[in-house]
């Protein structure tokens, strides 16, 4: 097995708008989404998870189960 010994950079980019300056970036899981498995900024996680389904926001921990 031969490995690489270049550096790779990581990009630090919302997947959805491509900003380079938010504070923190959080990963997003959504199996039906566009932005399944990326790392999205506030405001585009904020507008992905409201467009998930009830049943799907109930898998996330922070999301009020109001029955």
């Amino acid at each position: 097995m031969i490995k690489s010994k270049q550096k790779k950079i990581l990009a630090y980019k919302c997947a959805r708008c491509f900003t380079e300056d938010a504070d923190k970036l959080a990963w997003f899981y959504g199996s039906d989404s566009l932005y399944a498995d990326s790392l999205l900024c506030n405001p585009c996680f904020k507008k992905m998870f409201s467009q998930l389904t009830i049943n799907q926001k109930k898998e996330w921990g922070f999301y009020d189960k109001k029955n």
